[in-house]
């Protein structure tokens, strides 16, 4: 009985916490709205957690042990970045949208970046999936890949997951065949197409 109450205060809380890095960010929450929005008493916060950043840091040790786990389960494709595996945790954080977004949109959005991309190489680097003679240096060549692949999983949060998982994954790939030369290329010609375009629609309206 005692584990049901601990776990539906533990939901609460949760619960409150999400809401209130909504309205005001984690750096103004504060255990007294997180415990009156629970409607629970100090007392049972306590029992669970030491503060807020006790509470902080038992949320992101489960989503970011979650997403490791994913991505070094040996009962599916043995690839630690494979599709199959990409998708899992895009499946994932999906799940948990209402948390994840949360903290994306908050004061906690530079932190949870970094975490992430911090993570993604951690797992690359200590599986031995080193990049062969790289023209960038380590960790400079790491850090710009994994970097960028948390900056497109951020995107994604932070426009309401609009993109299914086969399209999130497409982008991702995509990027991964790309170098960041490319990258710019593309991005330039499409300015210029969109330059060009305005200029033309603005010299018709004027003729």
């Amino acid at each position: 009985m005692g584990n049901i109450r601990k776990t539906d205060s533990k939901k609460r809380i949760l619960k409150a916490f999400i809401a209130i890095l909504n309205t005001d960010g984690f750096n103004k929450m504060t255990v007294s709205k997180i415990t009156s929005l629970a409607h629970i008493n100090r007392g049972t916060f306590y029992l669970n957690y030491i503060d807020k950043f006790d509470l902080l840091e038992e949320i992101e040790q489960e989503i970011f042990t979650k997403i490791k786990t994913i991505l070094l389960e040996k009962e599916t494709i043995d690839i630690i970045f494979s599709d199959e595996k990409i998708l899992a945790v895009i499946s994932y954080l999906q799940s948990n949208a209402a948390l994840i977004t949360a903290l994306i949109n908050s004061d906690l959005k530079n932190s949870i970046q970094e975490q992430l991309a911090n993570l993604l190489k951690n797992i690359f680097t200590e599986n031995n999936a080193n990049i062969n003679n790289p023209k960038i240096a380590q960790p400079y060549a790491s850090n710009i890949i994994f970097g960028s692949i948390s900056t497109i999983f951020i995107t994604w949060i932070k426009n309401n997951m609009q993109e299914s998982p086969e399209e999130l994954l497409n982008i991702i790939n995509s990027y991964r065949k790309l170098t960041p030369i490319d990258i710019f290329h593309k991005l330039l010609s499409n300015f210029i197409f969109l330059n060009s375009y305005n200029f033309m629609c603005e010299s018709i309206l004027y003729l």
